[in-house]
């Protein structure tokens, strides 16, 4: 009796780009650790004035977006020279557009929106490039 075993699944994206995959997993970490700080200076600046204040400060922001801005190009960028797919960058550069607004905006409600949906989306747009993109990494014509 002969016993068949099931093909092994093909390589995952990250397995295929060492590198990248990892820049987008650190993307995605950091995506969180925003939406936290977002949901902490809410919180914070409802119970604790002092501590709401320093979660606050617009340096948190700027670094924040900076670093945002830095590794989704990277990121994204070496993804759609990888895979050819240029949703997950189009993606990207709508959540840093929103992110950018919430910035810019600086206060109150609508900068809080704007910057979560912003993070949001650009997290997708980290894990659809760590995947190898919509496409599966594959390019369709």
């Amino acid at each position: 009796m002969a016993t068949h075993f099931p093909e092994s699944p093909p390589p995952r994206a990250r397995d295929r780009t060492p590198t990248g995959g990892r820049l987008d997993r650190i993307a995605i970490g950091l995506s969180s650790l925003c939406l936290v700080h977002c949901i902490a200076t809410v919180l914070l600046a409802a119970t604790l004035a002092s501590a709401g204040a320093a979660l606050a400060n617009p340096a948190w922001h700027e670094i924040g977006f900076s670093l945002a801005m830095l590794i989704g190009a990277v990121a994204l960028g070496r993804g759609y020279a990888m895979h050819r797919d240029w949703r997950p960058v189009a993606i990207g550069a709508a959540g840093l557009s929103l992110m950018g607004m919430g910035l810019i905006r600086a206060e109150g409600l609508p900068e809080i929106l704007a910057t979560m949906a912003g993070v949001v989306l650009l997290a997708a747009a980290h894990r659809l490039n760590a995947r190898g993109g919509l496409a599966g990494g594959h390019r369709h014509a």
